[in-house]
């Protein structure tokens, strides 16, 4: 009987999620900063959306990423924890 996989930790999950969604705020406010240079004007509801969306973006990301990260580390089948080279390598089916 294979051992038992360890649950998924939330915690992670959301701790990457809050530093991707900060990462797209970031984004979002550098592009602001270059709309603010330029000759072109958007509205100020624009910018804001623009930036929740920016947020969004990194926050559900950030959790997809470190989620299937979790999964794939407590997978017991041994195709998803070997390692294959960053060229030329075997693929997974190889």
């Amino acid at each position: 009987m294979p051992a038992p996989c360890p649950p998924l930790s939330g915690r992670r999950v959301l701790f990457a999620g809050m530093i991707t969604g900060l990462a797209g705020l970031a984004i979002a406010h550098f592009l602001r900063a270059i709309v603010a240079n330029t000759p072109l004007r958007i509205t100020p509801e624009a910018l804001f959306w623009s930036a929740v969306v920016l947020g969004g973006f990194g926050v559900v990301a950030g959790m997809a990423v470190e989620a299937v990260r979790q999964l794939q580390e407590s997978n017991p089948e041994p195709d998803y924890h070997r390692r294959h080279g960053r060229r030329g390598g075997p693929g997974p089916r190889a």
